[in-house]
């Protein structure tokens, strides 16, 4: 009844034309389109519901998901089901259907009371599952949240890309996408587009230690896989952090299986915020609040800039395990003193003399913020 409403007449009311003028094919044709639409119906129906069970099945963790499982049951718009780690915790799973996936709460074991929220999307192989630990006040920490990827049991997925294609040779880059964009290249790539950068831009990244870390430990990813890298980038790479990759990157490798991985990729992605924004505001592209905030920021760890390989040996907690503990690399890395090159602690007597060089040097690259004045 109410598919025929949808017409811009009544049927009854056709009904009678069609009996006064006795125009059979007027007839076909209305009965045609109705049967047509109540198909669509249907059909359209059938689609949600299928949409509606695509998430009832079981699911293997992928990547940093290894070894979890995810069992979901689809009810409607309820969605319910099991989140197992390893380690032998289980999570139940209790959600409901949105506009852009599945949200909803997590509880540990038979505990009567959610630990966890959870947000949940489909993808074309299976699930990405955003894991939120709740706060003492019952609100998501979206600071601790954790993002997996579970792929359906029974899909084979074609071997992925580990990286996204990069600029060709050609393209000129300039650093506002690099920033934006380098984590998504193979260290290759990397290398060569961060050689390709003009010397201030290289020079205002190399001012900031976990920024200058980061590229550090992705040309030496780039050399140690056998890519050629600009002689005069990698050595000015190296001499500025005193070592080369082959000390560096088994400290690099110790960091990333210490668990502490994701913070140094933290600071180092905020770090480089700070140099696109300086950028911007060196352009007149900003506002002056946000530069005034990008310089107050930026200043501090300019002035406690470590080296790359000192950062690598906190993260691997190599300074709090004792010699014996560690092998021969370990042992010397451990044994070295950190890199004074530039300022790491401002009560040197000569931090003043050393801040200064550096505060000069980047003027006259042009950099102007969010240098401090060490004369003023």
């Amino acid at each position: 009844m109410r598919l025929v409403a949808l017409l811009p007449f009544k049927a009854g009311r056709v009904d009678r034309r069609v009996a006064m003028r006795g125009e059979p094919a007027d007839a076909l044709r209305l009965a045609l389109l109705l049967a047509g639409l109540i198909a669509a119906f249907i059909l359209l129906a059938g689609a949600r519901g299928a949409m509606a069970a695509s998430l009832s099945g079981n699911f293997n963790g992928i990547a940093t998901a290894a070894g979890m499982t995810l069992s979901l049951q689809e009810t409607g718009a309820r969605v319910v089901g099991r989140l197992s780690v390893p380690g032998g915790r289980s999570y139940a799973l209790n959600g409901e259907r949105t506009e852009k996936g599945v949200q909803g709460t997590l509880r540990l074991g038979g505990s009567a009371e959610g630990v966890a929220f959870f947000r949940m999307e489909e993808r074309p192989l299976g699930v990405q599952f955003l894991f939120m630990p709740a706060r003492a006040d019952g609100r998501a920490s979206l600071d601790e949240a954790r993002e997996y990827s579970f792929m359906k049991q029974g899909v084979t997925a074609p071997a992925p890309s580990r990286f996204l294609a990069a600029p060709g040779p050609q393209e000129k880059v300039g650093i506002v996408r690099f920033v934006d964009e380098y984590r998504l290249w193979s260290p290759r790539d990397v290398a060569r587009i961060y050689a390709s950068l003009d010397e201030r831009s290289q020079g205002l990244v190399q001012l900031y230690d976990h920024a200058s870390a980061d590229i550090l430990w992705r040309v030496c990813a780039a050399s140690s896989e056998g890519e050629a890298v600009p002689d005069e980038v990698m050595h000015e790479l190296l001499d500025r952090q005193q070592t080369d990759c082959a000390s560096f990157m088994p400290l690099a490798e110790a960091a990333r299986k210490g668990g502490l991985f994701h913070e140094f990729e933290r600071r180092a992605r905020f770090q480089f915020e700070i140099v696109r924004e300086t950028v911007l505001c060196n352009r007149g592209e900003s506002t002056p609040e946000k530069c005034a905030d990008v310089s107050a920021l930026g200043a501090p760890m300019i002035v406690h800039w470590r080296d790359a390989s000192s950062i690598m040996r906190e993260l691997a907690g190599l300074s709090r395990r004792a010699p014996d503990d560690m092998t021969d690399t370990e042992r010397v890395a451990a044994e070295r003193p950190p890199l004074r090159a530039t300022i790491v602690d401002v009560q040197d007597a000569n931090a003043r003399t050393v801040m200064s060089k550096d505060f000069m040097a980047a003027k006259r690259r042009g950099v102007r913020l969010p240098l401090p004045n060490p004369r003023g």
